[in-house]
């Protein structure tokens, strides 16, 4: 059985998740496959970097990285909250700039099919498990790898600003009295995604990457804690909009040197 998301759904993963059914003819507006080619990546990256008044390309790559993070977001809400499968090919999905004038840029998600497929009860590791490798190894690390050729940004840190708003995501469900009786499942998910799926449902990697960020702590003492201290910086500081360093920031400098830029204070911008 086939279907979609109901209003209620829609508009709930459009105040919270950025998601959208508008498309926007812009440059700073971009068919995800499209940026497979580096020719085009390498435009789509100095329209990002001149809109937010980035330092350089790597500062761009980063930016775009945790806005198409909610991308992953809206697959996985799908998963977690409405035992929902949608198409995350790369051919499936957009990143669209509805609002060019604002300078923190902040763009949406379009999925051009957006039919849900259900959970295989009887078997739904297996189910996971296959989203979790067509999001992951299809689709984010081949857009990742690209990212790293033209921007020469580290994959680590993009793994990491991905991991952060998983975890600010799947925090937020908890706290959320309308899924009081899918605490299990949603900590369950959360688990397996960045602490029990193999290495190879994200790519080719011999571990999971999301392990490196999450240590060895216990999934209910992330998602019920205080936020952790990165391991690396997602470099929004070097941004005209932002200039400050984010809370959690592994870099520990003097905020005197960069005061000639206004503070970034939330972690989901």
């Amino acid at each position: 059985m086939l279907n979609t998301f109901t209003p209620k759904e829609m508009a709930m993963l459009q105040d919270n998740y950025r998601f959208t059914t508008k498309v926007n003819i812009s440059n700073l507006s971009a068919q995800v496959s499209h940026l497979l080619n580096e020719d085009q990546l390498y435009l789509y990256l100095s329209s990002v970097k001149e809109q937010t008044k980035a330092a350089n390309l790597s500062v761009a790559a980063s930016l775009f990285v945790k806005r198409y993070s909610f991308a992953v977001l809206i697959a996985l809400y799908s998963m977690s909250v409405l035992s929902k499968r949608i198409n995350f090919s790369i051919n499936n999905v957009s990143i669209q700039t509805l609002k060019e004038s604002d300078l923190l840029w902040l763009p949406s998600i379009h999925f051009r099919d957006i039919t849900l497929y259900p959970a295989l009860q009887e078997d739904r590791n297996n189910w996971r498990n296959d989203i979790v490798n067509n999001i992951f190894a299809n689709h984010i690390d081949i857009l990742f790898n690209q990212l790293n050729t033209i921007s020469k940004l580290p994959k680590r840190t993009m793994w990491e600003n991905l991991y952060t708003y998983i975890v600010w995501m799947y925090k937020n469900l908890l706290q959320d009295r309308n899924h009081l009786d899918n605490h299990y499942l949603i900590k369950e998910d959360f688990n397996m995604i960045t602490y029990g799926s193999e290495g190879y449902l994200f790519g080719t990697y011999e571990q999971n990457p999301f392990l490196e960020f999450r240590d060895s702590q216990d999934c209910s003492d992330i998602l019920e804690g205080n936020s952790q201290k990165r391991k690396t910086c997602c470099l929004s500081y070097l941004t005209k909009s932002k200039g400050d360093f984010c809370k959690n920031c592994p870099i520990s400098v003097k905020k005197s040197k960069i005061n000639k830029y206004p503070r970034l204070s939330s972690t989901t911008v």
